[in-house]
């Protein structure tokens, strides 16, 4: 009796490994191949694996105000603007104590924006100048201006938890470099934050908050751990 053999689990029923399948219109890609450029997009965006599962659909509220919110986030991806277009891209300043859901619905949206074709890219802002201190003290193939450039040019900039860095004069002269890269090229920019505007003004500037507030409509989230409630 000759033995079956039986397919590794990770390679793909349907193409067998080869990434494409035959139908009458010719070699197609297979799902399994769409599935993986999808997840290789959301890694060059910096997508944290915690959010790859995250969606607004899986945003679940009971709460008017925070379905509200998802209403709104859902009418921002259609309206959404890319660099490519002569009108400005509006972006959106979520606003709201921590735990809130600012994080998940803020890379949601980005998530859905990359699945349209667009450019994104998602920083934590502490760790973006933690990244920046370490390019000025390592021998790396990338440069503080070519981080810099890859943020100020993508069709859609995730800055999340502005105003949990220190703040040094270091700090605000590349957040003011930054933000206002984005502002004069009319570029679509999603920042969270804990801070009130005023605590910002204080904290980074008053001519960055500014142009975020020209730049940006805000969104403010009611109170209430959104995670501790995933957690019931």
């Amino acid at each position: 009796m000759s033995k079956r053999t039986v397919k590794p689990p990770d390679v793909c029923a349907k193409c067998e490994g080869q990434g494409y399948i035959l139908t009458e219109r010719g070699a197609l890609p297979c799902e399994c191949m769409r599935e993986t450029e999808r997840l290789e997009a959301l890694r060059r965006a910096r997508v944290p694996r915690k959010f790859l599962a995250k969606s607004l659909d899986s945003f679940v509220t009971k709460e008017i105000r925070k379905k509200q919110i998802v209403a709104f986030a859902r009418n921002f991806l259609k309206t959404f603007r890319g660099g490519s277009h002569d009108q400005p891209g509006k972006g959106l300043l979520l606003i709201g104590k921590e735990g809130t859901g600012k994080t998940h619905v803020a890379i949601a949206i980005l998530k859905e924006i990359i699945q349209k074709g667009y450019t994104g890219l998602y920083w934590n802002v502490p760790e973006l100048f933690l990244e920046l201190r370490r390019l000025m003290n390592e021998a790396s193939e990338m440069s503080e201006a070519d981080l810099f450039d890859h943020a100020r040019a993508t069709d859609l900039l995730v800055l999340d938890d502005l105003g949990a860095e220190r703040t040094s004069e270091y700090v605000i002269d590349r957040l003011y470099v930054l933000i206002n890269g984005r502002y004069e090229n009319d570029l679509a920019t999603i920042i969270t934050t804990n801070r009130t505007l005023e605590e910002l003004r204080a904290q980074v500037s008053p001519r960055i908050v500014s142009r975020i507030c020209e730049m940006c409509v805000p969104v403010d989230f009611p109170e209430g751990d959104f995670r501790m409630q995933n957690l019931k």
